[in-house]
């Protein structure tokens, strides 16, 4: 069920060129992450040219607990990597190394919605995990907000579906139940392989 509602939900998708990178060379921008957490210069009433503030980048360890880290070294620059989960916007730049599944996964979501993935491929623990990370910056937010389709009433209906067969135990393991089922299905492959031996 889980993985036929993903196939559903990602039959819309755009294709993708290729994957984000988390990290581009100054001054250029990243040839594939759409948007980049370089330095702005601005020029100073002598002409000088000053730099605005320097940026900063997220590092998180694998328990998805994050420190602010600068952004830039002397050659290069990170850029962020903006994740929307249930409405909101996350950086995952710094979470992107610790991802126990790759980094490959979390860059395809760049710019992205991974609500439905998060909530059918990852367990009660990790679906806290990913509140924990950073926010994107709000302006960041607002403009990949306003390039990513908003949630259809399909999708909406099916994580309230979701939620209500997870409350309703659906989810949860029933040992007893699996063992009864696996002594059924063993003994009808026992019974079936003795009958075509007599």
């Amino acid at each position: 069920l889980h993985q036929a509602c993903l196939a559903i939900a990602l039959v819309g998708s755009t294709s993708v060129n290729g994957f984000s990178s988390p990290r581009m060379t100054m001054p250029s921008v990243s040839r594939t992450a759409r948007f980049s957490a370089v330095v702005e210069e601005v020029t100073t009433t002598n002409g000088a040219t000053a730099s605005m503030e320097m940026p900063t980048a997220w590092e998180c360890d694998e328990e998805a607990e994050c420190v602010e880290v600068p952004a830039c070294n002397d050659e290069e620059c990170r850029t962020t990597l903006d994740v929307r989960i249930h409405g909101k916007w996350y950086d995952l730049s710094g979470w992107r190394k610790a991802h126990p599944a790759g980094a490959h996964w979390i860059d395809w979501y760049d710019g992205r919605d991974a609500t439905e993935v998060m909530d059918a491929f990852h367990s009660a623990k990790g679906r806290e995990m990913y509140k924990r990370l950073p926010a994107s910056a709000p302006d960041t937010a607002a403009v990949l907000e306003a390039s990513t389709a908003p949630y259809s009433q399909t999708e909406l209906n099916f994580r309230k579906l979701r939620a209500e067969l997870e409350e309703d135990g659906w989810w949860n393991r029933d040992f007893v139940h699996e063992g009864t089922l696996l002594a059924i299905w063993t003994s009808l492959f026992v019974g079936a392989g003795l009958t075509v031996e007599s």
